[in-house]
């Protein structure tokens, strides 16, 4: 080493030993001189510390609305379903509202937004629901990818959401903001493969997947399923998210010549989809999964115990075999018939229902976001037109559900 660099080294240390020697000879009370002087700033503690979430007072809530919050697909090829989800929520809000006004002259009202973009859209559009719309909840549509997002809002600030979205993991934190209206993949994959598996001379399987978020989730869940009901591995054939072969997806389904095809699609996918598998194994039961068969109708459960024969060419779903009276029903599905010019699906009586649940939580709790929480979460039983809702801890619909004959799919599905 350099002498000139060693001198300077040897300087530097014994500066340091110096300082340390000086302050330990300091004497203790200047430490307590220096926490008696006046601090540059303070901090108010009571405003920074935390006590859990705070709820939305009546206060939070302009013009004396109450807002329900809709996140939806309003354009592109997922513009179908938002439009039923809307008129449906329409119908009931207005029913809501027919039935007497809320306390201090509060009126219901909703507040939309558009999902359909680039991925994180949607994260955007539900915060401006919260923060510029002042929505008591969200109620989103049954795209998987939403329902990610807005459960990760929810449980971050901790604001209620309903959702059409059947991902299962969408649900699997300790304490719920996010509750689940209709069957999870997992639900219905285990109702298909225990049917299929029951049926009499049990054939060949075919599942048909989309290859986005959605579709691959489901098909996973059905595969398990298989497995567990010790079915024969289904046949897979992977679905373009885009632009769908149709003639090599037929000729994959002839090859196949499948007894049973599940498809694990968007209603879109599935409205292209059908023909090809109608024309190409028109004997083969078609098991729709819940976002494919949205925009129909479904029928009377099957009795899953006793394994029941299927007709040929039969269009299935999972779905709760529960509902309101048939009164009840016919006077929705006609509203619904007036307003959109057809019968009402799957998916538009979940959106009804949402409605339903959330002002039945908000008369019985106020307009408090986390008591409507609660509602949702420890209501064992909320009656409403279409049915009895209840939730697990998890958020998860205790609804029994169960494979249903899918009507009108000809001109809701199929587009035929």
């Amino acid at each position: 080493m350099p002498v000139g660099r060693s001198f300077w080294a040897v300087e530097r240390r014994m500066a340091l030993l110096f300082g340390i020697c000086l302050a330990a000879s300091l004497p203790l009370s200047a430490q307590s001189d220096s926490q008696s002087a006046k601090p540059y700033a303070t901090l108010d503690r009571q405003s920074v510390t935390y006590r859990g979430p705070v709820p939305a007072t009546e206060s939070a809530q302009p013009d004396g609305a109450v807002v329900i919050g809709l996140i939806l697909p309003l354009r592109g090829p997922q513009e179908p379903e938002g439009k039923a989800l809307l008129a449906a929520a329409r119908i009931a809000l207005e029913e809501e509202q027919a039935r007497g006004a809320f306390p201090k002259g509060r009126r219901l009202a909703l507040a939309v937004r558009d999902e359909s973009g680039q991925w994180g859209r949607a994260s955007s559009e539900i915060l401006k629901l919260i923060e510029e719309d002042h929505a008591l909840v969200v109620i989103t549509s049954s795209n998987g990818a939403t329902a990610h997002q807005a459960e990760q809002i929810a449980n971050k600030i901790s604001f209620p959401i309903l959702t059409l979205a059947s991902d299962p993991t969408t649900t699997e934190t300790n304490i719920s903001w996010l509750f689940r209206l209709g069957p999870s993949d997992t639900d219905q994959a285990r109702a298909m493969a225990r049917e299929i598996s029951e049926q009499p001379g049990q054939g060949r399987t075919l599942l048909v997947v989309q290859m986005d978020h959605d579709g691959r989730a489901g098909g996973e869940e059905f595969e398990k399923a298989a497995r567990e009901m010790k079915m024969a591995a289904p046949e897979r054939l992977e679905l373009s998210s885009s632009a769908p072969q149709l003639e090599s997806i037929e000729a994959a389904i002839h090859a196949t010549a499948p007894d049973a095809i599940v498809v694990w699609a968007d209603a879109s996918a599935a409205k292209q989809l059908l023909p090809s598998i109608q024309q190409a194994a028109p004997s083969a039961r078609v098991y729709l999964c819940s976002k494919a068969a949205q925009l129909s109708s479904a029928s009377a459960a099957a009795n899953l115990s006793t394994g029941s024969s299927r007709g040929s060419g039969e269009l299935l779903t999972v779905a709760t075999s529960a509902g309101a009276t048939e009164v009840a029903k016919e006077r929705f599905a006609k509203e619904y018939q007036a307003r959109v010019g057809s019968t009402p699906g799957i998916a538009a009586f979940q959106a009804y229902e949402a409605v339903q649940l959330v002002v039945a939580g908000i008369r019985a709790k106020g307009v408090n976001r986390i008591l409507l929480r609660e509602y949702f979460a420890n209501t064992e039983k909320v009656h409403s037109a279409t049915g009895d809702i209840a939730f697990d801890p998890a958020g998860n619909s205790m609804q029994e559900f169960s494979i249903v004959r899918v009507t009108n799919a000809a001109a809701t599905v199929a587009g035929k």
